[in-house]
């Protein structure tokens, strides 16, 4: 198995994995259960689908100005400071959400949710991959953590019932624990190449290949997860195929195949080269999502979606596990897996809201063939540049 495994580190680095692993979970929570509150917010407050399409987009420019920034601004202060701060600001835009419908400020909310979300994964893939030597292992572990919070939030709002704003209150009580869970870390120089120092900014990466093949795996993937992530509840309860609490239950097994996918990636990724994995995903997506946009009744829809999350599971830490350490090389370099997948993702949330707006949920969801075809690609490309390095 590539790289260090979780029990040969020791016990600060252990304690800092964890943290990750916390802030994964507490993530997964808070950005699936805005997905599943949606319907009840736009009732509740009148908001129209290219409202919903935005705010998903201010999601999306948190994340992707946060992938740019985040790295030279711990430079200037500190790993953990910026880690800490950042990571409270989902909770405060979930709070912002809870008091008022003013778009402008759902749509500040929701920037404030992309900030956390880009800090959390910046740093956090970062921190792993440097301590574990990109172990993909690892990284899917972590991803996994991520699905058990994503599981959790739509039970979260089953029981909470019409109430989301009870639901919202949870999810922020989890985040002061998950913040003071973080006070205790300790980083040290050597964990995080954000701590370096070196007066210049290196964006040598921008020259392999390896790295375009991996960002446009991470962009496709990710605009496609995130479009489902936050649409799913609503399409299906707007193409009349089941109600809020069925569609509740739905999105809670979608996240659950998820879950066992990204446990299933830890342990395949021990056993199969990154590439060969990811050209199976890549194939699997695309039947299932051709197969979810083409079903009209319960049944199908709801095994395509699963068979969708189990496909999509690990699709993004054996990305990263196959980007040849550039993680450890460039400090930067995972800002840039932040942010130029962050800018594919925000159009297609955008783009989603305002087809929805004037043929239908379906058709706006359609979109995403663009974002599967480029996924398509980019598997093909990656599996090339990887098997040529192989016979090499």
């Amino acid at each position: 198995m590539k790289g260090k495994r979780l029990k040969d580190m020791s016990k600060r680095q252990r304690y800092l994995i964890y943290d990750f692993f916390i802030a994964y979970f507490a993530m997964g929570l808070y950005l699936i259960l805005i997905g599943s509150a949606l319907p009840s917010i736009k009732a509740d407050y009148g908001i129209s689908y290219r409202i919903g399409g935005l705010m998903m987009s201010a999601q999306q420019i948190g994340y992707l100005v946060t992938g740019v920034c985040v790295s030279m601004i711990a430079q200037r202060l500190s790993v953990k400071a910026v880690y800490l701060g950042f990571g409270i600001l989902a909770f405060v835009g979930l709070a912002l959400m809870m008091v008022t419908g003013n778009p402008f400020v759902l749509l500040f909310a929701m920037l404030l949710t992309g900030i956390c979300k880009g800090s959390t994964c910046n740093f956090g893939n970062q921190l792993v991959s440097t301590m574990s030597g990109s172990n993909a292992s690892l990284l899917n572990l972590a991803q996994a953590f991520f699905a058990v919070g994503a599981c959790a939030a739509p039970l979260v709002a089953m029981v909470c019932g019409t109430s989301w704003r009870l639901a919202f209150a949870i999810t922020i009580a989890v985040g002061i624990v998950m913040f003071l869970h973080g006070m205790r870390v300790e980083i040290r120089p050597e964990d995080s190449v954000s701590n370096e120092d070196s007066g210049t900014v290196d964006f040598g990466f921008f020259r392999t290949k390896i790295f375009w093949l991996c960002a446009a795996l991470i962009m496709s993937y990710l605009a496609i997860e995130g479009s489902v992530m936050g649409w799913l509840v609503t399409y299906f309860v707007d193409s009349g195929v089941a109600k809020e609490s069925t569609a509740q239950l739905l999105a809670t097994a979608l996240w659950g195949a998820l879950l066992v996918g990204r446990f299933a990636s830890a342990w395949l990724s021990t056993r199969f080269r990154p590439h060969h994995m990811i050209a199976v995903m890549s194939l699997g997506v695309a039947v299932c999502f051709t197969g979810l946009m083409m079903s009209h009744t319960l049944v199908p829809m709801t095994v395509s979606a699963i068979g969708l999350g189990l496909f999509m599971a690990g699709m993004y830490g054996t990305a990263l596990g196959g980007s040849e350490n550039l993680m450890e090389k460039y400090p930067m370099c995972m800002g840039m897996f932040i942010a130029i997948p962050g800018i594919g993702a925000a159009l297609t949330q955008s783009a989603i809201g305002t087809i929805a707006d004037h043929i239908g949920i379906r058709g706006g969801m359609c979109f995403l063939y663009v974002l599967v075809a480029v996924l398509l690609v980019a598997a093909a490309l990656f599996f090339v540049y990887h098997q040529k390095k192989t016979v090499k």
